[in-house]
């Protein structure tokens, strides 16, 4: 997030950048600058302006543009060394030294703009003060004649020749020092990088390599008898390398941007929840470090363990290794130990952190909620189980209780009529007739409604047996193909039953039609129940609570109800029902 302060302080940067730009050129040319001069000043301070604009705006958080822009504003001062105000060189001095120090920190701490190491950091201070000092010493030993420039240096306090000619030997000699340390510490950056941050650091160790090799003949050339046409080209070439830099660093900006644009590849690729292997590989592969491990954080054991679940040891500072913490809200998720070499582009350790975190905080989220589902389906299980058991009691209570009662009663009812005479009242005789004939109406519906509320053929004969009794009782003429003979679970028994009569009761009252067909299939560990009739159609499963009860008894043991109907073209309900690899006896 970019403050509002950065925000003011770059809109600055780029209106004075092309104003300080004019500025240089025009008192570099009231100076009698040449041509080559000023196209130099132009495309040096212009291409760091430039470059550190755009690093500036596309990555706020890193000092990367920042610096650059500054590097760029230091090389526009620089021409103030020269004509026509010689008393403002101290101020092109200054600027001079400021280009260079920031040059090298620049390339010490690409790509995130922090040096960290104290070598890097003492390496800075002792340039910046060497260069100053040179450049003092030029200050005050400068002829301005020998350079060609009228007017008189207010600062010169040396008049001897060859100290001024010992001087700029010894400021082309710590230029050729600096490059020497440059390239080397550049080679071993590269050589000792993870593969993203050695495609990113590419880049500005070729340009580094081109300016510095430039720097150092044109440096090394200037310092014979020659020309003085070929001089001032050694050195405008000498200062026109300095422009190859900027153009590294937006290369290797570039590179780092499209190897994070990576980072969207592997957050899809560990949305699909990868085993620990897969998850570690991807990791690697995202970063360049096939020397990357992963640790998860397990709360139970208060420890991290490793993939295969065993105790894990993350490593220490000295170990050579650099570890990535993943949290959340405080409490530790895993760990990442990689190349301490990725620090250079944290960013980048960032992004792929928060694509793992995101993968870990998916697959946690997952668990939770395929265990809730279980739980879930468990609860309605033992929900459909328990009316089950209601069920059953009520039909054992309706046959021992109720249904015992009304046959005693006609069989009494029976025995009283038996015991009439020939001369008994025929209003009692047709009353006590009648008084039967109730009794075994009553006696017939209640055993109707117990074999509704539990059928006791299903648990003494089986679900064939208990379908086919089903037919015959069905109002509409109804045929049942595949029957089986098979036993099943209790509860699969009784929900395709429930399936059956639901159905056929569906059937009788609604479709209008002349005949249905069940069909029952049992096949790789899966029971079909299919009821087709053909009547008028029409049946939406949301309508009925019928239905509705069907669908949920079933997917409380993870079967499934379908209806297929057009209107007037009869109906098709299938129900599936899964019942493992072998059939069980029916309790």
């Amino acid at each position: 997030m970019t403050s509002p302060a950065d925000r003011r302080l770059r809109r600055l940067a780029t209106a004075a950048g092309p104003v300080l730009m004019l500025a240089s050129t025009a008192y570099a040319a009231a100076g009698g600058a040449s041509l080559a001069e000023l196209v130099s000043v132009v495309v040096v301070g212009g291409a760091y302006l430039g470059a550190g604009l755009l690093a500036w705006a596309r990555r706020p958080a890193n000092r990367t543009g920042r610096l650059m822009v500054a590097a760029g504003i230091c090389e526009l001062l620089v021409p103030l060394v020269g004509p026509p105000w010689l008393a403002l060189a101290p101020v092109g001095h200054l600027a001079g030294t400021g280009t260079t120090v920031l040059l090298v920190y620049l390339i010490l701490a690409f790509p995130s703009g922090e040096l960290r190491s104290i070598a890097g950091r003492a390496l800075i201070a002792v340039l910046g003060a060497v260069m100053l000092g040179v450049r003092v010493a030029i200050l005050v030993s400068l002829d301005p004649s020998t350079r060609g420039w009228s007017g008189v240096n207010p600062y010169r306090i040396i008049d001897d020749p060859g100290v001024a000619a010992s001087i700029e030997a010894a400021r082309l000699v710590v230029v050729i020092l600096v490059v020497t340390v440059l390239l080397t510490s550049g080679a071993v950056r590269w050589m000792r990088a993870s593969g993203p941050a050695r495609r990113a650091f590419s880049p500005v160790v070729v340009a580094g390599t081109a300016a510095a090799l430039v720097y150092a003949v044109a440096s090394t050339v200037s310092l014979g008898d020659i020309p003085a046409t070929l001089k001032t080209t050694l050195l405008w070439s000498q200062d026109l390398s300095v422009a190859f830099f900027p153009i590294g660093f937006l290369v290797g900006f570039l590179r780092i941007h499209l190897a994070r644009s990576a980072i969207a590849d592997l957050v899809v690729e560990l949305g699909e929840t990868p085993t620990p292997a897969q998850l570690r590989t991807a990791l690697a592969n995202a970063l360049g470090d096939p020397t990357l491990t992963v640790a998860y954080w397990s709360p139970e054991r208060g420890a991290y363990l490793d993939p295969g679940g065993e105790p894990m040891e993350l490593p220490s500072e000295r170990s050579g290794r650099a570890v990535t913490r993943l949290e959340r809200d405080g409490t530790p998720i895993a760990a990442i130990a990689h190349d301490p070499a990725l620090l250079d582009d944290p960013g980048l350790v960032a992004s792929v952190a928060s694509a793992m975190r995101l993968a870990v905080e998916n697959e946690r989220l997952e668990a939770e909620v395929a265990s809730q589902l279980d739980e879930v389906r468990a609860s309605r299980a033992r929900i459909v189980e328990a009316g089950d058991a209601e069920r059953r009691r009520l039909e054992r209570d309706l046959h021992d209780g109720a249904q015992q009662r009304l046959v005693s009663l006609a069989l009494a009812l029976r025995v009283a009529r038996g015991k009439l005479g020939a001369d008994a009242d025929p209003a009692v005789r047709a009353s006590l007739e009648q008084a039967s004939q109730e009794a075994r109406q009553a006696l017939v519906e209640l055993r109707e409604l117990a074999r509704g509320i539990h059928p006791a053929i299903l648990t003494e004969a089986g679900l064939g047996a208990a379908v086919e009794s089903l037919a015959d009782r069905s109002a509409v003429p109804a045929v049942v193909r595949g029957a089986t003979t098979e036993r099943f679970a209790p509860t699969v028994e009784r929900a395709a039953y429930f399936v059956v009569s639901e159905a056929l009761a569906n059937v009788n009252k609604h479709a209008r039609a002349t005949g249905a067909a069940v069909s029952i299939d049992h096949h790789d560990g899966e029971l079909t129940i299919e009821v087709q009739d053909d009547g008028v159609g029409g049946v939406d499963v949301r309508l009925g609570t019928g239905l509705r009860g069907l669908a949920d008894r079933l997917s409380a043991i993870d079967g499934t109800l379908s209806i297929e109907t057009l209107p007037g073209g009869g109906t098709r309900l299938l129900a599936r029902i899964p019942v493992g690899a072998s059939t069980a006896n029916a309790g």
